[in-house]
């Protein structure tokens, strides 16, 4: 069976809603693999995106279609409110009236034969918009007011002034401070709800989704925790030798596809208190099988609280980097995220590519993630280090091998490979 996996990146600019006309659109992203879990690269793709109200399976009150080409990446960025409207009006939408789904259906062929369909909830996006109806509230403006009481013109001649001319008087003045009162109520309460909406979408800041800023594993390393979009994981490359239980990992002198071992980086036992060990995948699993849901609940060689990633958790990672133009090396293509990811020493020098990892080392890591080139251990020799980075994932790809994650010194990009099972490789851990 086809399939396609989709992340769906919003993208929410919160003070520009707050302080002017919010766009009337939302960006949408999604990543599209094939039956074979490649990525369908520069094609054009029919999608009909629909907004749906209450539940997922609830009443559409906008639809549209598009056909949209994916890049060299496989990564498909439409604007939702641009395309061909099917039913309803995207700016007549009513964003404050209870909770939205974003149903996408997806014809890999660039028909309308849509054969792949996928709902999330709308979480931020329809507060932004929501926040353009703070416009209806009170201006400050006394002359937009409703019920004026009629003020008539004071005459030049102050004789004219009776108890029955009809001119304001201190019973007026009450009726109309009680009026201004209610109406400075009202104002308060709309501040409220814009406070509320800032809160909720965490306006100029980046939220903080690590629960503490160190973790700790049973053998007593320390390891800093860094929070990219909405995942925790480790700063650092593990480097523990026993499971959270207590039993031992044993040292590796050779490779394995049944025994869990660890290596040394390039085999020396100096290198692991800056790069960590290399753990084969058995090791990484401890007899948990293969996973590829978000996030992988599989707890593996890594603490307690936290658990080895999956291919989906890399491929949320490297989706949410390269959807910030800081993280893209030289604001080009979307997939030059490589130099954002590795550490800023360690690396080989390469002058093949402006945005090689192994170039400029001091402009790398400027996501934080300081991944280090511990290289690699394999049963035909060599050993990669100072040249690549490997990473494991909880996913197998085929019987022996599973999916894991590179860098290399000359490419400017995160690259995902198949690898066999019994290959000795880096680790992350994230936070459950």
């Amino acid at each position: 069976m086809k399939r396609i996996t989709t992340l769906i990146v919003l993208f929410l600019f919160c003070m520009t809603a707050l302080l002017a006309q919010a766009p009337g659109k939302i960006t949408y992203q999604m990543v599209v693999r094939n039956s074979n879990n490649q990525l369908v690269t520069n094609s054009l793709i029919g999608v009909r995106v629909s907004i749906l109200q209450n539940s997922a399976t609830g009443n559409a009150v906008y639809s549209e279609t598009q056909m949209v080409s994916t890049n060299t990446n496989g990564l498909l960025t439409m604007n939702i409110g641009e395309g061909t409207v099917v039913y309803g009006s995207f700016a007549a939408i009513n964003w404050g009236a209870g909770i939205f789904f974003l149903k996408s259906e997806i014809d890999p062929n660039g028909g309308s034969s849509y054969s792949i369909t996928s709902t999330q909830q709308l979480l931020s996006v329809p507060y932004a918009l929501y926040a353009n109806e703070a416009g209806n509230g009170f201006s400050g403006n006394y002359n937009d007011l409703d019920n004026l009481p009629q003020i008539p013109q004071v005459p030049e001649d102050v004789s004219a002034f009776n108890n029955d001319a009809g001119y304001i008087t201190s019973a007026d003045l009450q009726v109309l401070l009680a009026g201004l009162i209610d109406r400075i109520d009202s104002l308060e309460s709309v501040m409220d709800s814009l406070g509320n909406i800032v809160e909720r979408c965490g306006c100029g800041q980046m939220p903080n989704v690590c629960s503490v800023a160190t973790v700790t594993d049973i053998d007593g390393n320390i390891y800093n925790t860094l929070a990219l979009g909405s995942q925790c994981w480790m700063a650092e490359n593990l480097r523990t030798r026993h499971y959270s239980n207590g039993n031992l990992i044993e040292l590796g002198a050779t490779t394995s596809t049944i025994t869990p071992y660890r290596y040394y980086p390039a085999g020396d036992s100096a290198n692991v208190g800056t790069y960590g060990y290399l753990y084969n995948w058995m090791a990484v699993m401890n007899g948990t099988s293969s996973s590829e849901t978000n996030p992988s609940r599989v707890q593996g060689v890594c603490p307690t609280g936290w658990h080895v990633p999956s291919d989906a958790e890399w491929t949320e990672l490297e989706t949410f980097v390269s959807s910030q133009s800081q993280y893209v090396c030289n604001y080009q293509n979307l997939s030059y995220i490589g130099k954002a990811l590795a550490s800023t020493t360690g690396w080989s020098s390469s002058t093949s590519t402006a945005c090689g990892v192994g170039t400029t080392q001091s402009t790398n890591n400027a996501t934080g993630f300081n991944a280090l080139p511990a290289g690699n251990y394999y049963a035909t020799g060599g050993n990669g280090f100072g040249y690549y980075a490997n990473f494991w994932t909880t996913t197998e790809a085929t019987s022996g091998n599973a999916y894991s994650y590179k860098l290399s010194y000359t490419s400017p990009s995160l690259n995902r490979n198949t690898s066999g099972e019994a290959s000795g490789f880096s680790v992350r851990c994230v936070e459950d």
